[in-house]
């Protein structure tokens, strides 16, 4: 399976949104309200991947066959005189989830965030994600601290999840 990984482009991002769209209810489907889920469309992500894209935040995708089968954005920040990343989002299609696909991604990921000299590397992670949540441990993260978030009529219990580099 050859897996090609690059930032996409503007015309790539109406793509991106939808494989967010695919992998976002797929992901969270018994974890959050269906009625929210149900109402997501493929251009949901659009607006929000395009500013995050202009505020500078790093968007990588991976690609197999052609096809967008996984997405990740990241933003970095100077913490006295440190690079550190937020990492917001990293969702693959569901049928490549459990088959290496993601490690190897992550992989990727890591990469980029070391190439711009990241030193620490912080996530959110809904706290009933066991599956997440294993994946970000298996990589060397470490729960840092729990709170809650109140996001479209749902209270949302969350982990902040953090990994040093070096």
């Amino acid at each position: 399976m050859l897996i090609t990984y690059r930032i996409p482009t503007l015309a790539d991002i109406k793509k991106v949104s939808e494989q967010i769209m695919l992998s976002y209810v797929s992901a969270y489907e018994g974890l959050m309200n269906h009625e929210f889920l149900s109402t997501l469309k493929a251009d949901h992500w659009e607006p929000i991947l395009q500013e995050s894209i202009q505020n500078g935040d790093t968007c990588l995708i991976a690609e197999y066959d052609g096809n967008i089968i996984g997405s990740t954005v990241f933003g970095t920040a100077l913490v006295n005189d440190k690079i550190h990343v937020q990492w917001h989002a990293f969702y693959l299609l569901p049928q490549y989830i459990g088959i290496g696909v993601g490690h190897l991604f992550y992989q990727k990921i890591e990469e980029e965030m070391m190439r711009q000299k990241c030193i620490r590397c912080t996530l959110e992670v809904l706290s009933s994600n066991d599956r997440a949540i294993k994946f970000y441990i298996s990589h060397g993260f470490k729960k840092s601290e729990t709170f809650e978030v109140e996001e479209n009529d749902m209270i949302l219990l969350c982990y902040k999840m953090i990994k040093d580099f070096g």
